[in-house]
């Protein structure tokens, strides 16, 4: 069944482990990117994920109208920048990143009325 553009979203999902005695820089670093995604075409809310992991990751989740204007926030050059600063601040192989296609089911089924 195909669901109206207004019922889904695309999601990103990032976790990773800071480096002891990095977790106030990446967390910084992780605010900046959120604020600079909030001007992004394409960006509906993002939130900062601080603790509740199991593994006591943090990280931070980003809602987008499409996968195409995510990944066009993902590849600007103060992406990559930050991103790459980020990598160097974390526990190595601790960086998860996720991917989702998400439906309001609510929202699907109002719109299909």
């Amino acid at each position: 069944m195909d669901y109206p553009a207004s019922a889904t979203l695309y999601v990103r999902l990032s976790l990773m482990n800071p480096k002891s005695g990095e977790e106030k820089l990446v967390a910084g670093l992780m605010d900046n990117l959120l604020e600079f995604f909030a001007e992004q075409a394409g960006y509906v809310r993002g939130y900062a994920l601080l603790d509740g992991d199991p593994q006591g990751r943090v990280g931070r989740i980003t809602l987008w109208e499409s996968e195409e204007q995510a990944d066009h926030a993902a590849n600007t050059q103060h992406v990559l920048t930050v991103r790459a600063e980020i990598m160097q601040r974390i526990e190595e192989d601790s960086h998860i990143e996720r991917s989702y296609t998400a439906l309001d089911p609510l929202l699907a089924k109002a719109s299909s009325s």
